[in-house]
């Protein structure tokens, strides 16, 4: 109990360490669900245009690549980044760019997938509609995106969740440097090996917050589609 009521001081009193990681956490996340949205939308909607066995066959790569573990992102671009990687000469091991990285490789194909599913199941008179007015296919691209936007909504509120509370790939690609990478993920973990639970609790605390908002959201979105 002790441990809980000096988490709430913590977080109150406005304790920069943990809201200078909270700062980070976000921005790492935002950052990376930003990079699959551009991405991951147009290739949704190109797949869900797509036909034959080829079109389900990456349809289904797409899906599973959804459940990707966290940790083997992360090892992957550990082994591309490091000095003696493909990719050493860039030096962006142990930094936030290499987190947005990993975080976005897996936000990608959430928001690739769904969008697909999204668009599949748009009614037949909106494909119709846009194929009748002759219009350029980027123009089509945004009128089908559109119609589809709220179960798009989720699945990038679904993406973010998905980043924001993974540990692997953060820790690993960055390494959990104070001040630079750490994030609400990385110092739970770190702050709970060293004892300090009261601090681990706080920023345990933040991330629930943030999480169930963005499930509220989720729910909300899906609410609104039913209604």
């Amino acid at each position: 109990m002790t441990a809980v009521l000096d988490a709430l001081r913590l977080i109150v009193s406005g304790d920069a360490e943990v809201w200078q990681i909270t700062g980070v956490s976000l921005l790492v996340s935002g950052t990376a669900l930003l990079i699959a949205s551009v991405i991951g939308v147009p290739l949704g909607y190109w797949l869900a245009h797509l036909h034959g066995r080829a079109a389900r066959l990456v349809s289904s790569l797409l899906h599973t690549l959804t459940a990707l573990p966290t940790v083997v992102v992360g090892l992957l671009l550990f082994f591309l980044l490091s000095a003696s990687g493909p990719l050493g000469w860039m030096d962006l091991l142990y930094t936030r760019l290499a987190m947005i990285a990993g975080q976005a490789l897996l936000a990608l194909p959430i928001v690739a997938a769904l969008t697909l599913v999204a668009i599949e199941r748009l009614p037949l008179p909106a494909f119709e509609t846009a194929a009748s007015l002759a219009l350029p296919a980027w123009t089509r691209l945004r009128l089908l995106v559109g119609e589809a936007w709220p179960a798009i909504q989720s699945a990038l509120l679904l993406a973010f969740a998905r980043v924001f509370t993974e540990l692997g790939a953060a820790i690993i690609l960055g390494g959990n440097i104070r001040g630079e990478t750490r994030t609400l993920t990385t110092v739970i973990a770190l702050e709970h090996a060293k004892g300090d639970d009261a601090r681990a609790i706080a920023l345990g605390l933040i991330l629930l917050v943030i999480a169930l908002a963005v499930n509220a959201g989720v729910h909300s979105r899906f609410g609104r589609r039913r209604a």
